[in-house]
């Protein structure tokens, strides 16, 4: 079956669609599937049912159905209810999430344990936070073969591919896999053809994106484009992935603001302890490639596309990465 190409409800989540005008928003942009959040963006009660109905609608439409769930990380769910949560008691609270999951007819959700912030908190270090989410992981990991379900954990400015490849290495493989955000393998200083290539066997989910860097007084600093129009080698990326998973689902993820890499902060890359030189110098060849741009004109500078609101780009920069992928994927299957 040939790769679908859809995309992230996140990327217009600030249009507020109900998740039927989500689906045929998908069918108007001529979008293969959409993914949610979370079962809670569909129903906000989790009803079996009323999931399950909005599966057949999404099957009506010929269109696939992903989902993600709240992250597994009890340390993220301790700071939000400002008291101590437990493993145990954190896999209790996911497991209802599970059974919405199996519901929509998903095989799979994607999950994320860190925002782009957590990696660097001094209060539960990172490794720290790692740890307690292969606990919960494990406790769900029996239900998960029950339901037949995976989760797959998310490189969501987290983690780098060396630490998930080790987390996926201590966790039962049956009932776990990889989302795949191409874009923010860069922002966590990882060569992003080789990471590719390492977890390509692991990839459940995607989140497809380009990105661009720009070097800043303190290192680089990062910023989403469209597929196809950023810095990224997305033919190198994307076949390893076809080639690995015939069939899995592309899922456009799109978003606006610029992030900061301080690559110049000793205490900063103080945290990537696995940082080896030279993944810091695909990061930093990509960088100097895109000032190259930058010089010539043929590519925007970040703070220059920042001023455009996010309500007046998300439409083009969705058709344009819908039009590079189908105009790209296909020759990718016999490379």
């Amino acid at each position: 079956m040939p790769a679908r190409i859809g995309f992230d409800h996140y990327t217009i989540s600030h249009r507020g669609l109900s998740p039927e005008q989500i689906l045929e928003f998908a069918t108007a942009h001529k979008m293969d599937g959409v993914q949610f959040l979370e079962p809670a963006e569909i129903d906000r009660d989790l009803d079996s049912n009323r999931l399950a109905a909005f599966r057949r609608i999404a099957s009506e439409r010929g269109l696939y159905l992903e989902v993600g769930m709240t992250s597994p990380n009890p340390v993220r769910a301790a700071r939000e209810r400002g008291q101590n949560v437990s493993a145990a008691e954190h896999a209790s609270d996911l497991g209802r999430e599970l059974e919405a999951v199996a519901a929509l007819g998903c095989s799979h959700a994607r999950v994320f344990v860190g925002d782009r912030h957590d990696r660097f908190r001094s209060d539960v270090p990172w490794k720290a936070q790692v740890e307690a989410t292969r606990e919960v992981l494990n406790l769900l990991c029996p239900r998960l073969l029950d339901l037949n379900l995976k989760l797959a954990i998310e490189t969501h400015a987290d983690f780098t591919a060396f630490e998930l490849l080790d987390l996926l290495g201590r966790l039962d493989a049956r009932a776990f896999g990889v989302t795949l955000d191409t874009g923010n393998l860069v922002m966590r200083l990882d060569d992003p053809v080789a990471a590719t290539t390492e977890l390509a066997p692991w990839v459940l989910s995607t989140h497809i994106k380009d990105a661009i860097l720009a070097f800043t007084p303190r290192g680089l600093c990062w910023q989403a484009r469209p597929v196809g129009s950023g810095i990224l080698p997305l033919p190198d990326l994307l076949a390893p992935l076809i080639q690995s998973q015939p069939g899995l689902n592309l899922t456009i993820e799109l978003h606006p603001r610029i992030y900061d890499l301080p690559i110049f902060d000793r205490k900063w890359l103080a945290y990537f302890p696995g940082l080896l030189p030279e993944s810091l110098a695909s990061v930093v060849r990509l960088a100097a490639l895109c000032e190259g741009r930058y010089a010539q004109g043929t590519l925007q500078r970040p703070e220059a596309v920042e001023t455009i609101p996010w309500a007046n780009r998300d439409l083009d920069w969705l058709a344009s990465s819908l039009g590079y992928l189908r105009s790209v994927v296909p020759t990718l299957a016999s490379l």
